[in-house]
């Protein structure tokens, strides 16, 4: 199998040229490791597609562990004697939320199915996607209302939330290019309406973060998207916030 050396004194084995039959994986990959001792090496990586997952028993009967997965590709490691400490990386679920105020001082809110109380529209952001993005999708899809967003206005975190994991939501603020609800996503939204302001903060049917979040964000400027010169190449930032007030 091919690899190559990452700046952390690492490899990476490339899957592509994994081989399909078990014995000739476990060979290759014994070499792999040889040479990752020899050479006090630190991690190797390898991710396996769905596909090759009969390869998985052999890796980790070679000492590798499980680090990471996607629905259809697993990520394993080895660890040397020389590493202690290898960041796991998708310790977070990030969500987003739609603050989204009208002329008549009422704020847009939705109830799901089963749901006591209202929130605010929004909702997972999707892996790739942006926080712009996924707060203007997640709008649309739950009450068909079309909106441009403006900032992030607030944040929260919470653990644990689901399988370990924590999660880290935002609070953004848009402003509506339309009025007419018309829910998109019947199948997870109950109701989405108007309402106003006032009368949202002091219903107690409405959980207290909801209540306390919209009483202390409304009118708010927040954090707004910036472009900066530079931001290119490797390290290019698709979103960058930044406070301007």
């Amino acid at each position: 199998m091919e690899f190559t050396l990452d700046k952390f004194n690492g490899i990476i084995i490339d899957p592509v040229t994994a081989p399909q039959d078990t014995d000739a994986f476990h060979a290759e990959l014994c070499e792999i490791t040889e040479f990752s001792k020899q050479n006090s090496k630190g991690i190797i990586w390898i991710s396996l597609p769905i596909s090759l997952s009969r390869l998985i028993p052999v890796a980790t009967k070679l000492g590798f562990v499980f680090h990471n997965c996607l629905e259809d590709e697993i990520t394993l490691i080895h660890k040397s004697e020389i590493v202690e400490f290898v960041p796991f990386i998708p310790t977070h679920t990030l969500g987003a939320g739609a603050l989204i105020t009208n002329e008549h001082n009422q704020v847009l809110m939705i109830k799901e199915h089963g749901m006591k109380g209202y929130k605010l529209p929004g909702g997972h952001i999707e892996l790739g996607e942006g926080i712009e993005e996924s707060v203007v999708r997640e709008t649309f899809e739950e009450t068909g209302i079309e909106a441009n967003f403006v900032s992030v206005v607030g944040m929260a975190t919470r653990h644990p939330y689901q399988f370990g994991k924590s999660n880290l939501y935002f609070v953004c603020h848009l402003i509506a290019q339309t009025q007419e609800i018309a829910i998109q996503d019947t199948d997870e939204i109950a109701e989405a309406k108007w309402v106003d302001v006032e009368e949202f903060i002091n219903n107690t049917e409405n959980y207290p973060f909801n209540r306390q979040m919209v009483a202390s964000l409304v009118g708010k400027q927040g954090l707004e998207l910036t472009q900066l010169e530079g931001n290119s190449g490797p390290t290019h930032k698709p979103e960058i916030f930044f406070s301007k007030h």
